[in-house]
């Protein structure tokens, strides 16, 4: 290959070229348009439908999405946070590692995640094999965020053992690559030196928005407030619902709540739903990536809430935020976190979480607001993006990073 066209493998656990995560198909498919050769392996077990895509015996098989190759990866498969769960982790990075060594062409560089940990570890081994560089890719601090979020205690076995794989990864990797603004203070307590660490968040395909209709600003009477997200553990819709309660308890109709993504396991949101619907919320089920587009037409304020936990205390990264800004419509921010883009962008209103009383002032705002008000929020917030969150600029920078990175193969 060329000395400035690269062979660049992405390992991957949770990422889909066809899923509702799709940070690494993103980047790879402009990495590919900018002359580079892409490989990406991830599980053929979808992390978010739980629908398995290779048909029984197929161990593992190959697929191109333009010019991006897909390495399908058959894993145990699984639902929930349980020890099936922890098998579909080792088996999708104990596949990775069988097929990519088996594969004739040598990779220039090869990224792995911190989610899950030992996916991260299988693709520097893989390094090893292959004999090129690793680039750590650090999207959730773990274990760290497993401790914020109660599913590890601090003291137990396997804590301690991710803490080993992490600062091991982060000591092997030539550059470590964070989507959290902040995520350098917790890197660098480890020794780690600041210039290694290079900041790149998820980015906003606009592709996918290049057919939605541009935001008049809605209603000058009426609102359609919309949340469009999951329902995971840090996810906040009880909020909502309890502000769509405060508002038609003092007779406040003319906001319309729409909610969308709610779990396939709708026994276990049974009473969040049925309080929703006594409130007049309308839900809606989870849609793929590239209807969501679609479905954000129908919304004139758009809602971010979650809860209240130090999960966010280096900073927020939501897909959601980028395709709302992508919508072009106002946004509320209601997150507990050191950056709030929504404020830095001028896009809306920013609020305390888990706050139902100030979700519905800031609903009576909007609702106040002129149409050419909310829509010029709705154009700061989309301008923002398109200087700062593109995918086709950030993948700049990444591709800065890897041919620096590249260079070390060179001087070996």
């Amino acid at each position: 290959m060329e000395l400035d066209k690269l062979r660049i493998w992405f390992v991957s656990t949770y990422d889909s070229p066809i899923g509702q995560s799709c940070r690494t198909y993103d980047f790879a498919t402009a990495l590919t348009e900018r002359g580079h050769d892409v490989t990406f392996f991830t599980s053929s077990y979808s992390h978010h439908t739980h629908q398995e895509r290779l048909d029984k015996g197929v161990k593992w098989q190959e697929e191109y999405f333009g010019k991006v190759r897909v390495i399908w990866l058959k894993t145990f498969p699984y639902r929930g946070n349980g020890w099936q769960r922890a098998i579909n982790m080792i088996s999708s990075g104990w596949r990775a590692f069988g097929v990519g060594r088996k594969l004739p062409e040598k990779p220039n560089v090869i990224i792995g995640p911190s989610v899950p940990l030992f996916t991260g570890l299988v693709a520097y081994f893989l390094s090893k094999v292959k004999n090129c560089q690793f680039c750590f890719e650090v999207r959730d601090i773990w274990p760290q965020s497993l401790i914020d979020l109660g599913v590890l205690s601090p003291k137990s076995p396997a804590t301690f053992i991710f803490k080993i794989i992490e600062k091991y990864l982060y000591l092997r990797a030539k550059k470590i690559i964070v989507v959290l603004p902040f995520a350098y203070k917790h890197i660098c307590k480890y020794g780690i030196p600041p210039d290694k660490i290079i900041w790149i968040p998820n980015g906003i395909n606009f592709s996918r928005f290049s057919s939605s209709k541009s935001y008049d600003g809605g209603n000058a009477h009426s609102l359609v407030a919309m949340y469009v997200g999951g329902f995971a553990t840090t996810h906040d819709v009880e909020t909502i619902i309890h502000a769509a309660n405060i508002l038609r308890d003092i007779n406040v109709t003319n906001i319309r709540f729409v909610v969308v993504g709610y779990s396939q396991d709708k026994n276990k949101y049974k009473k969040l739903l049925e309080l929703g619907a006594a409130n007049g919320v309308q839900f809606q089920d989870t849609v793929p990536k590239e209807d969501i587009s679609k479905v954000l037409e129908e919304g004139d304020v758009l809602i971010a809430s979650v809860k209240d936990t130090p999960v966010y205390q280096f900073g927020i990264n939501s897909n959601k935020i980028l395709d709302y800004f992508a919508s072009g419509r106002p946004i509320i921010f209601a997150v507990n976190s050191p950056n709030d883009p929504v404020k830095d962008a001028n896009a809306g209103l920013s609020i305390p979480p888990e706050d139902p009383k100030a979700m519905s002032e800031a609903l009576k705002t909007f609702l106040m607001m002129s149409p050419e008000e909310r829509k010029r929020l709705g154009q700061n917030g989309l301008e923002y993006g398109r200087k700062n969150l593109d995918v086709q600029v950030l993948v700049q920078t990444l591709e800065r990073v890897l041919l620096e990175v590249n260079e070390y193969n060179m001087e070996d």
